[in-house]
């Protein structure tokens, strides 16, 4: 009889038409069920022609069959058997310069937009970027949620100063506060002592909560602070979720702008939507003389910008009071103990909330 883990192994060969990618990578693949050699292929909701559908299921169909045992099969997509009506439901537009994902990604309750902050290798300052944008979407008036997908090297409870153990409620996790952003860290539930000893199939398990069993009520944005690189935990969410779209985190250094790419290209391949980049630690102003140094390379962030496509949206300097502060469990945005940083700070907010107005402009016009 045919398993499941060789159903699955031949579905990888399996293109997504005018995509580069398989339909298992994409995230397509909802359910294999073998009963006998009967085999139950159920994809998710899939927008898009008939024609493509049907050229979709056919070869899905020859290459499960080729498969030792199997007598039938059968694809179901979105709760549809092939040869039901299809529903072509209007979908968000994700790639950049790669038309719409295929698949209709769900929408988190409540959640308007989805921000992960991501990066293609740890060190840069993706955390200390997710933190300040929240909290200052949150100070300029916004519902905002912060959550922290970073379950090994959690840090947000400590830069916020979250130490309130998390509450249940059900099964719903309930948020921590701070002067109105909603806060979940793993960090939270372990003492900062405390290794998080977990294997891969329980770690899925965990952010499979945090992604689906979090009560965050009505919000404006969830701003998501993720793992560096490009393993499991970032493309759960995002074939799980309608991301509005990412932040990617860089240095202007070149070896930071090598994993850049990396981050991008996962993004790009997996149909979401990236807002901009962010050079963090950008320059340095000395405290006494005023003189600038380029420490990280000068204009890295800049021309990778260019190069990829994507706008620069923000500037970061390296300025010793945001490691100072982050410490103390302080956001940067404090306009009068911070001014110039402040500044900064609003100026990415402001700058994701334009990318976002003018990306649903286009979607809605679409």
């Amino acid at each position: 009889m045919p398993t499941q883990e060789a159903i699955l192994a031949t579905l990888k060969s399996v293109r997504y038409p005018g995509f580069s990618k398989d339909i298992v990578s994409l995230g397509a693949v909802e359910k294999i069920e073998a009963d006998g050699g009967l085999i139950t292929v159920s994809l998710k909701k899939i927008s898009a022609e008939g024609d493509v559908i049907d050229r979709l299921c056919a070869d899905i169909k020859t290459a499960v069959g080729k498969v030792s045992g199997v007598s039938e099969v059968e694809v179901v997509l979105g709760g549809d058997s092939v040869g039901h009506k299809h529903d072509h439901a209007h979908d968000h537009a994700h790639g950049q310069g790669q038309g719409a994902s295929p698949f209709v990604r769900r929408k988190m309750d409540g959640v308007q937009n989805i921000i992960p902050v991501v990066s293609g290798k740890g060190g840069v300052g993706k955390s200390t970027v997710a933190v300040n944008l929240a909290y200052t979407l949150s100070q300029l008036g916004n519902k905002v949620g912060l959550l922290d997908l970073d379950i090994f090297g959690p840090s947000v409870h400590k830069m916020l100063n979250a130490r309130t153990p998390l509450a249940v409620a059900g099964n719903q996790i309930i948020p921590h506060e701070k002067d109105g952003l909603k806060i979940i860290s793993i960090g939270m539930a372990i003492d900062d002592e405390e290794a998080l000893v977990i294997r891969g199939p329980m770690v899925m398990k965990l952010v499979n909560q945090l992604l689906n069993q979090v009560s965050w009520g009505e919000l404006d944005y969830l701003v998501v602070d993720m793992p560096p690189g490009t393993g499991d935990i970032p493309l759960s969410l995002v074939q799980q979720l309608d991301v509005t779209g990412a932040v990617v985190v860089t240095t202007p250094q070149d070896i930071s702008l090598i994993d850049v790419r990396r981050a991008v290209s996962m993004f790009k391949q997996t149909q979401t939507h990236i807002l901009g980049i962010v050079e963090n630690m950008s320059h340095y102003v000395c405290q006494k003389c005023g003189d600038v140094a380029h420490i990280f390379g000068k204009g890295g962030g800049e021309m990778e910008a260019a190069r990829l496509g994507l706008p620069l949206i923000a500037q970061i300097p390296l300025v010793k009071s945001i490691c100072d502060e982050a410490d103390l469990g302080n956001p940067i945005f404090d306009r009068e103990k911070n001014p110039e940083l402040a500044k900064v700070f609003e100026a990415l907010a402001n700058r994701v909330k334009a990318l976002i107005a003018e990306q649903t402009a286009v979607a809605t016009k679409a």
